[in-house]
């Protein structure tokens, strides 16, 4: 009799946790979606975390609206580039059409960075060198909720607008369509747990 009760009551908690799981995680969904391509244009700093398709072409599209406002004094940082990517190579990436002379003049490489949370601290340096109170910040859409938590942890008082990047072969919207998008969105929503618990508990 106390097996059975034990059973059911055991039964009853795992159907609990993974419900409680799930509606969590389809809250995380639906956060990935609220993050929209921010075009107000009000900043010229802008930092790209890259890691996904199209962000760094996608990212300096917004340099072309720039343009046509007459704006000025871009500040770009290109962060987690990886060792042996130069300028040269950022050249070759964006293609001829891109103007060479705004990535000499424009553009830092960030080739420290490992990870989301390196990427908020070296980008922290770039914006205390550069005196920068505010910054687009450019990554995907699946991305931008743990990068906007790692970069308030250590910038809580910097404005950050956020421009998402909608991955191609993803349609997070209908996540569970498709095995490959539903897995995408479970680890990122493990990693953010994970970020979460790391800044709450183990930073000062």
């Amino acid at each position: 009799m106390f097996f059975r009760i034990f059973k059911i009551f055991f039964i009853f908690l795992l159907t609990s946790i993974f419900t409680i799981f799930f509606i969590e995680l389809n809250n995380f969904k639906e956060n990935i979606l609220s993050f929209k391509k921010y075009n107000d244009k009000e900043s010229t700093n802008i930092v790209i975390l890259t890691g996904g398709t199209n962000r760094i072409k996608d990212g300096l599209k917004i340099i072309e609206n720039f343009k046509k406002l007459k704006k000025i004094n871009y500040k770009i940082l290109v962060s987690g580039t990886g060792l042996g990517f130069t300028k040269s190579s950022l050249k070759i990436k964006l293609g001829p059409k891109f103007n060479p002379q705004l990535i000499q003049c424009c553009i830092d490489l960030d080739n420290i960075s490992k990870n989301t949370s390196t990427n908020a601290s070296e980008t922290l340096k770039w914006i205390s060198k550069n005196n920068i109170k505010e910054f687009i910040l450019i990554t995907s859409n699946y991305h931008m909720p743990r990068a906007i938590l790692e970069f308030k942890n250590i910038m809580p008082n910097l404005k950050i607008y956020t421009h998402a990047i909608t991955p191609e072969k993803h349609d997070i919207e209908n996540w569970l369509s498709s095995y490959q998008t539903f897995s995408l969105v479970f680890k990122e929503y493990c990693k953010f747990i994970i970020a979460g618990f790391r800044i709450k508990f183990f930073t000062t």
